[in-house]
Formats: structure tokens, sequence, C-alpha cells
């Protein structure tokens, strides 16, 4: 009798503590995650609205000596930006990776914390956040280097996929991308993958001379988990992608490309 008694009490502690685990797992991992994909889902219905149509890259005082005069001026274009930055006016670019899933738009805050927050419309969105420009950066990518901030999310949303271009190999199918602007789409090749601490000098963003330039580059070829190609000038514009990757505490990935002219 005794044991049946103390056998019944050790069923119901193992069965209340199933049903505390089941609840806390529910808490902790599946409502977190239905509360992301339905916040993504919202938020790649927007992109899909505002999506720009992918132009020709921005022409150039070379191309034009080269081309012939045409016959008439052409009609103006809208802005490849126009429908986002009816949205958010802090749209300042729009970044595609063909053959992963980065295809968002980019925006810059007044700081660097906001839009880690917040979406596109500037909503809390379950920390998916939104791609943004360094604010310290040229708004128009002028700058000898930009740099873009994502999180790295579950499902390869985000900045994910940049973690898979710790291979080498991946890098070679996947060597270009899109950075669309208010001139037009310009052309990304990607060269270097890192991996650095968050307070790397990587992060630097002002630049004063040629030199200082050349020195930066130098790091990045020596920091470089590889480098696909070298010999980049010192009047190149860079572009830098970094997101999260768990190495180490603090750990960033960042992939390196060259913005075309």
């Amino acid at each position: 009798m005794k044991t049946t008694v103390i056998l019944r009490i050790l069923i119901c502690l193992l069965a209340a503590a199933g049903i505390w685990c089941g609840y806390r797992y529910y808490g902790d991992v599946i409502r977190p995650e239905r509360e992301i994909a339905a916040a993504d889902r919202e938020q790649s219905e927007l992109f899909a609205q505002i999506r720009p149509v992918m132009s020709q890259p921005a022409e150039t005082a070379a191309s034009r000596e080269a081309s012939p005069a045409p016959a008439a001026p052409s009609p103006p274009q809208p802005e490849p930006l126009a429908p986002a930055a009816e949205v958010n006016s802090a749209v300042v670019g729009w970044i595609t990776i063909p053959g992963t899933h980065i295809d968002y738009p980019i925006v810059q805050g007044d700081d660097n914390d906001f839009y880690l927050h917040h979406g596109f419309d500037g909503k809390p969105n379950q920390e998916l956040g939104c791609p943004f420009l360094d604010c310290r950066c040229a708004g128009d990518f002028s700058g000898f280097n930009s740099i873009v901030y994502a999180h790295h999310m579950t499902k390869q949303r985000m900045f994910a996929d940049i973690a898979l271009f710790q291979d080498a190999q991946f890098l070679d199918s996947h060597s270009t991308g899109c950075l669309t602007l208010n001139d037009g789409t310009h052309e990304v090749r990607f060269f270097a993958y890192l991996n650095v601490p968050d307070t790397d000098a990587l992060y630097q963003t002002g630049f004063r001379t040629d030199d200082e330039k050349q020195t930066y580059l130098d790091y990045v070829s020596e920091t470089a988990v590889y480098t696909a190609f070298t010999g980049i000038p010192t009047d190149a514009r860079l572009l830098l992608l970094s997101t999260c990757t768990f190495e180490f505490e603090g750990a960033r990935g960042v992939l390196a490309g060259v913005i075309a002219e």
C-alpha cells in the first residue's frame, strides 16, 4: 500500500515536471519563434510592395564619352527608392545578394541602436530589426567605406547568410551583389570575409589621407579569413556587411566588397 502511494506521488511529480518543461519550452522557444515568424511575414509583405526595380548602373563620365549622343532627352525616371521612401524617409539603399536570402532595404538612423530593435516602418518587430548604415558613414555611400549592420536571426533571416561566406567556395559562386541607390543599381564585388570582435579596428570610418586608406586596406587583407582578390585602390568605395557569428563573445562576421562606379 505504502509503495503504491509513493509510486503515485512520483508519477504526479513526473507529470508536473513534464507539464512545466512543456510550458517553458513553449514560452521560451515555440511562442517566440511564432512571433518572429509573424513579424518576418509582415515585413516581407511590406518589402514586396516597396522593392525597387533593378535599374542599369549609374552612368559614368567615361561611358557618356563613349556613347553616342541621344537623339532626344530621355524622360525623367522615378527614383528607385521612392516607394520605400514613402514608408520611411530614412531609406538610403537596397542590398541584394543573388542566391541568398539577403534582399533588404537599408536605412540610416541618428544612432546605431534604433534599427537593431525596430523594423523598416519604425515599429518594434520582435528584435528582427532592419539592415542599417552606420550613422557615421555618408548616406549616399560615397565614402571610402560604408558599413551596414543587421542581426543574424533564425531561419536565415536578416544577415544570417553572411556566415555562409566563411567558406571561400561559397563566395566564388556568390561573388557579386547589387546595391540599389537613387542613381541606379551598382554592382558590388565581394573580395574578403573577416571574423573579428565587435570593437575591431575594421569598424573605423574616418579617413583623411590615402595613406590612412591604404593602411586600412592592408589591415583588411591581413585580417581576413581569406581574400578573393587584392590590389584595391584607395579611391574605391568599400561596402562592409556585418552580423553576429557567435564563434566567441562579441564575434562578428563581415563580408567586404567594392561598389562599382
